[in-house]
């Protein structure tokens, strides 16, 4: 899918600069699209380039002259997996003025980078308009405006605002994060975690797990492991354990009162302590001598993700990750339910809300998400039902309350997901229209000058790269494979 990210300036570049500064952002390997196709137009009706820049002058002073719309609205500028735009905007302040962005995919590198070059360029190319135009004439108000320096501002939007209101941890910044999750990913147990939220996915090992707390916080613990574990069950304790989810232990009980004597942490310190000629305080019998059972016990790590769900908001994260959000544009809201968890995201400008539980999603949790909706004022609403599905009775109160909403003149759009296991599937086209709607929004200005809708335009020649590269992979990839074939003749 498709991103934007885009800065404003407080200055309204008069038309007389407009062209000259395109001519220049080309003269940097900047070629604008709509600018080039006109200049194409002008050359096929002039039978030749050399009249056709004096064309373009003539048509560009006569809508000046009539009051039109301006000749020049701005361009965009396309490269192989990104591109620029620049909006001249007719007025000054709050984004009403200068506007330049970059359009990207998930895989294209530095994005931020790009587009700080982009306005680095922009600022160049209108001092070198600027000085042209001073050399052709020499008016009061071009002599200001050689002075000028473009001061660019993140371009403000909605989900910023949003996530500054919610009672979070969250960094000053679009898109705020939870710290204590980035710092838990990202740290030394990062790749432990990771495995515990791969093996959380899997219904059987949390169900697992979930009854191993329960019979621990019951004191059923040592019952639990007594009652045998089949080789299959065997594996899955020894999943849980590689990635930190439960501990193996040996508690040691005095054989004349049952009273628990002590836990070691392995067989080999049981085996230590026995070859010491420990006795016990109970009975004075020797250590070796009274009785030992295995544990299997819940980590912190574990019931941590198993209470809050934040195996849900991990799981959540990397499937919006792999769909190409960046984790810097989400954020966890706190949840005072067991096993659900409540993300927020920023998809272009687009603030989602994303509500998960851990099995089905009913009436009574609809009510409790729609109370906490209130507060993130989210245009979007996701209801995840990971090991069940969202009850038709939900679904009714929940769609309500979107035509509520709407009839207020506050647009919701509700999409309900039964199960995890399908969420990057379902996810993918409804975040894919969100960016092609933030796409047209955000050039909707270049349209009259295209001819066309120019950011649907941008989306379908994105698809149509992608598709290339895809073939181009599969050919190398045949061509690999046929090679060698060969090799074996």
């Amino acid at each position: 899918m498709l991103f934007i990210e885009s800065r404003t300036a407080d200055l309204c570049v008069e038309k007389q600069f407009r062209m000259p500064l395109l001519e220049a952002l080309q003269e940097r390997g900047l070629v604008p699209l709509i600018r080039a196709a006109r200049l194409y137009l002008f050359e096929q009706a002039t039978s030749g380039a050399e009249r056709a820049r004096d064309l373009e002058r003539a048509v560009a002073e006569r809508a000046d002259a009539e009051g039109e719309e301006p000749y020049v609205r701005g361009d965009v500028f396309c490269f192989d997996d990104y591109a620029h735009f620049l909006i001249f905007g007719e007025g000054s302040g709050r984004g009403a003025g200068l506007r330049a962005g970059v359009i990207y995919g998930a895989e294209t590198a530095e994005p931020a980078e790009k587009l700080e070059t982009f306005c680095r360029n922009v600022q160049d190319a209108f001092d070198d308009a600027v000085r042209v135009s001073r050399e052709a004439a020499t008016h009061a108000d071009e002599e200001a405006s050689a002075t000028a320096s473009i001061e660019w501002h993140p371009r403000e939007g909605r989900t910023p605002e949003v996530f500054k209101g919610q009672t979070t941890e969250l960094l000053n910044h679009p898109g705020g994060f939870d710290s204590t999750i980035m710092t838990a990913q990202h740290g030394a147990g990062a790749v432990e975690r990771s495995r515990a939220v791969e093996l959380l996915e899997d219904s059987g090992a949390r169900g697992f797990l979930q009854r191993l707390s329960e019979a621990h916080a019951d004191g059923r613990g040592v019952e639990m492991v007594a009652g045998g574990r089949g080789p299959e069950q065997e594996t899955l304790v020894a999943k849980l354990a590689g990635a930190g989810l439960v501990r193996r232990e040996v508690q040691v009980s005095c054989r004349k009162d049952g009273r628990s004597l002590f836990r070691l942490p392995s067989p080999d310190a049981l085996a230590i302590m026995t070859a010491s000629s420990a006795m016990c305080s109970e009975c004075g019998a020797a250590v070796a001598d009274e009785r030992a059972e295995e544990l299997v016990t819940p980590t912190p790590l574990a019931s941590s993700m198993l209470k809050d769900g934040a195996w849900l908001v991990s799981s959540l994260r990397s499937i919006l990750s792999g769909l190409g959000i960046p984790e810097r544009e989400t954020t966890t809201r706190p949840t005072s339910a067991d096993a659900e968890a409540q993300v927020l995201a920023n998809v272009c400008g687009e603030p989602f809300l994303f509500v998960l539980r851990d099995g089905d999603f009913t009436a009574t949790h609809a009510r409790r998400a729609l109370e906490g909706e209130a507060e993130a004022h989210a245009s979007h609403l996701v209801f995840v039902a990971a090991a069940g599905k969202v009850q038709d009775e939900a679904r009714a109160r929940l769609r309500e309350q979107a035509r509520r909403r709407s009839r207020a003149g506050s647009e919701t759009e509700v999409a309900f997901i039964d199960g995890l296991d399908t969420a990057a599937d379902e996810l993918r086209p409804l975040l894919e229209r969100v960016a092609q709607e933030a796409l047209t929004r955000e050039l909707y200005e270049l349209d009259a000058d295209a001819g066309f809708n120019v950011g649907y335009a941008l989306a379908a020649r994105f698809r149509l790269m992608q598709q290339r590269g895809a073939l181009r992979d599969l050919a190398a990839s045949a061509a690999g494979a046929m090679a060698g074939g060969l090799k074996e003749f």
